[in-house]
C-alpha cells in the first residue's frame, strides 16, 4: 500500500468507472486530480470553481458555483412522479436541475442536526459535533459480520458493500497461520471515511455531496446527476454506481438457501425516503442512476429509539471492533475506547486526531494527507508495506453474499 497523497489510481479509476455514464470522462478525471488537490489544500476552492464552472454548465447544465438547494419547488415539467433515474435523465436532457433541488413530494423529516448550512462544497465545513469511527483491527476476527450486517440494514444494491474487510498478508511479517485462517492474515475494515475535507463533495458538479452538523458525508439523492465523478475523485473508492436493485435474498431470505440473516431487527424505516430540514433526501434505498455509499447509518437519525448514536456494524460485531460516536467528546465510545486501549491525551480533551501524533505505532488513519478522514484505526499501519490480498478465515460467500473482487487501494 501507499498512503502517501497522490493522484496514481485516477486515470485507470476514470476508464473503468465512467465507462457507464454519458458524461464526459476526460472531464471527469480532471476535476477528480483537482478536487483532490483542493481537498489536500494544494488549490483553492475559488480556482477550482472558476477553473470548471463553464465545462460543468456545458457538460450538466448546472451552476457549479451555485446550490443544488436553491429551488424547492418541482422543477417545471419533471413529473414528481417519474422513477428518480428517468427525471435525472430529463433533467440531464433539459438542463433543469440547473435550477435546483427537486421536491419528491411525501417523506420524513429529519431534526436539525443534519442541517449543513448552504450545501454548497465551499461550505464544507460541519458543526461541533464529529461523527466517526475507531476500529481495532488488532481485536478484528475478520468474520465479515459487519459486511454482513451492513448489507441487511442498508439494503445496498447488488455488488454494493458499504462496509467491506480486506484480509491481507504484509511482506515484513510472518505469520503462523495459513492465509484462509485468523492467524495468517491482518484486517483493514473500510466504511467511508466522512472526511473532513472530502473530494467527492468538491468534485460532485450539482453539489448534491455536503456535510452535515454532525459530520456526516451524504448525498441528496434527488439532486445527484448520477456523473459517477465522486467514484473517481474519493482516495478510498467507497462510491458506487447503483445499476441495479438489491440483490433478491435481502427481500427474501429463503430465495438463497446458503444466507443466514443475522440482525434481529432490521430498521423498518430505512427504505422509505428520508429528508432533512432544507428538503434534501438523505437516506433510504439508493435510485438506479445515483451513487451510493456509506452513510454512518444516517437512516437511524429517524428512529426515536436508535437516534444515529450507532451503526449497523458496529451493532454485530462480535468482538466489539468498532466503536462510532462523536469523536470531539471524550466521553463517546471512540473517545473512551482510545482512552483505554492506547492511552490518554497529554491535554486530556483534546482533538482526536492527536492521537495520530502522541501514539504514532498504534494509532494511523489511512491517507490522512488526502482527506482528513474520520476513521481512526487501532493497530500497525500498513501504508508504506507491500500487501498481498488473501481470503482470511471468512469470506462472501461462506456468508451466503455475493462475492465481488475488490482490492484496498
Amino acid at each position: 500500500m501507499n498512503d502517501n497523497y497522490d493522484l496514481d489510481d485516477i486515470e485507470d479509476r476514470a476508464e473503468e468507472r465512467l465507462a457507464h455514464v454519458e458524461f464526459d470522462t476526460e472531464l471527469g478525471k480532471q476535476m477528480a486530480r483537482d478536487a483532490r488537490r483542493v481537498s489536500n489544500g494544494e488549490l483553492s476552492r475559488a480556482a477550482f470553481e472558476e477553473k470548471y464552472v463553464d465545462d460543468v454548465r456545458e457538460e450538466f447544465g448546472v451552476d457549479l458555483q451555485g446550490d443544488a438547494q436553491a429551488d424547492t419547488e418541482p422543477t417545471p415539467g419533471v413529473p414528481p412522479t417519474e422513477s428518480k433515474s428517468s427525471r435525472r435523465d430529463m433533467l440531464k436532457a433539459t438542463g433543469a436541475l440547473a435550477a435546483g433541488a427537486v421536491t419528491a413530494g411525501a417523506g420524513s423529516s429529519v431534526a436539525g442536526d443534519l442541517v449543513s448550512g448552504s450545501g454548497t462544497a465551499a461550505a464544507q465545513s460541519g458543526g461541533d459535533v464529529q461523527m466517526g469511527m475507531v476500529v481495532d483491527t488488532e481485536t478484528c476476527i475478520k468474520c465479515l459480520r459487519c459486511v454482513q450486517g451492513c448489507k441487511e440494514e442498508n439494503n445496498t444494491p447488488d455488488g454494493h458493500f458499504w462496509q467491506e474487510v480486506f484480509r491481507f498478508q504484509r511482506e515484513d511479517k510472518e505469520y503462523e497461520g495459513a492465509p484462509n485462517e485468523e492467524d495468517g492474515c491482518d484486517p483493514i475494515q473500510r466504511p467511508c471515511m466522512h472526511c473532513d475535507d472530502a473530494p467527492c463533495i468538491e468534485v460532485c458538479p450539482n453539489n448534491s455531496r455536503f456535510k452535515t452538523e454532525n459530520g456526516r458525508v451524504l448525498c441528496d439523492y434527488d439532486t445527484c446527476l448520477g456523473c459517477a465523478y465522486c467514484e473517481v475523485a474519493c482516495p478510498y473508492h467507497v462510491n458506487a454506481f447503483v445499476h441495479d436493485g438489491a440483490p433478491d435474498y435481502l427481500g427474501d431470505p429463503e430465495s438463497n438457501e446458503d444466507y443466514e440473516p443475522i440482525l434481529d431487527d432490521v430498521t423498518a424505516e430505512f427504505e422509505d425516503e428520508k429528508y432533512d430540514d432544507q428538503g434534501r433526501w438523505v437516506s433510504g434505498t439508493p435510485p438506479d442512476g445515483s451513487c451510493s455509499k456509506c452513510t454512518f447509518c444516517a437512516h437511524r437519525e429517524f428512529d426515536d429509539e436508535q437516534d444515529g448514536s450507532t451503526t449497523a456494524c458496529e451493532d454485530v460485531c462480535p468482538v466489539d471492533a468498532i466503536q462510532f460516536g462523536d469523536l470531539n467528546d471524550p466521553e463517546s465510545a471512540p473517545r473512551q475506547y482510545l482512552q483505554q486501549k492506547v492511552g490518554e491525551l497529554d491535554d486530556g480533551e483534546g482533538d482526536p486526531k492527536e492521537y495520530l501524533d502522541e501514539y504514532p505505532d498504534e494509532t494511523f488513519v489511512l491517507r490522512e494527507n488526502a482527506s482528513d478522514p474520520n476513521v481512526i484505526y487501532v493497530g500497525d499501519d500498513p501504508s508504506d508495506v507491500e500487501v498481498e490480498a488473501v481470503p482470511g478465515p471468512t469470506t462472501k460467500d461462506d456468508r451466503g453474499l455475493e462475492e465481488v473482487d475488490r482490492t484496498l487501494h
